[in-house]
């Protein structure tokens, strides 16, 4: 288990309140393709405040449509420092995706200083990989790298993994009803998000070894 993922577990067993900061890019927001259904975070929120009686717990959602590991790392002071978190959980990478290969090394540095910093102030951070895309999307060829960076990020800083991708490129995973277009999943794809995110808090994610075994090359 990592570091975060036992800090949040041993957190979420007493009753103390804690402040949640989800932020990243336009999955995270749930904005435009997910209709008049809820948002996973809205789900999780539920499920945090309601399903599990943590009442006094406080959830914000500072992601934005668009976001790229750059505009958080700019903004990180106002959409996620400034309320002093006791868990930062962070969806990006879909949108950095579209920048290939070249991109993967400046992906790695900013989001190692986005960790560091939250770190820092005291926060414990959640990495989530992105979610799986249509063959169709520009990202397609280069997403399954990005979710290896996201998992080698958790590995190295001692984040909890919530790793959607894997689900989301498993043999049972149905894209088709998923997505409501190649890249942006619908109600049915957020609650699939919901529920990854949900079984992860629980277990306290994968140990640090499991999450570096996950994110080395395939060699295929």
């Amino acid at each position: 288990m990592s570091v975060d993922g036992r800090r949040i577990r041993t957190a979420l067993a007493h009753g103390t309140p804690l402040d949640w900061v989800f932020t990243g890019d336009s999955i995270v927001a749930a904005v435009h393709w997910t209709g008049v259904e809820r948002g996973y975070v809205e789900l999780f929120t539920e499920w945090l405040r309601y399903t599990s009686a943590r009442r006094a717990d406080v959830v914000i959602n500072t992601a934005v449509s668009g976001w790229r590991i750059p505009a958080l790392r700019a903004a990180l002071d106002h959409a996620v420092l400034r309320f002093s978190p006791d868990v930062v959980v962070i969806g990006l990478g879909t949108n950095d995706a579209r920048e290939g290969a070249v991109g993967l090394a400046d992906f790695r540095r900013d989001y190692g200083a986005v960790i560091q910093r939250i770190h820092e102030q005291g926060g414990a951070v959640v990495l989530q990989t992105p979610p799986g895309v249509s063959s169709s999307a520009v990202q397609a060829p280069s997403i399954a790298a990005y979710a290896a960076a996201v998992r080698a990020l958790a590995a190295e800083h001692g984040c909890l993994l919530v790793d959607h991708h894997a689900t989301w490129t498993a043999p049972t995973a149905r894209l088709d009803e998923w997505l409501a277009d190649p890249i942006h999943p619908g109600g049915a794809g957020h609650r699939v998000l919901a529920d990854t995110l949900i079984d992860t808090l629980r277990s306290g994610g994968p140990s640090g070894a499991d999450q570096a075994a996950d994110s080395a090359p395939s060699g295929r």
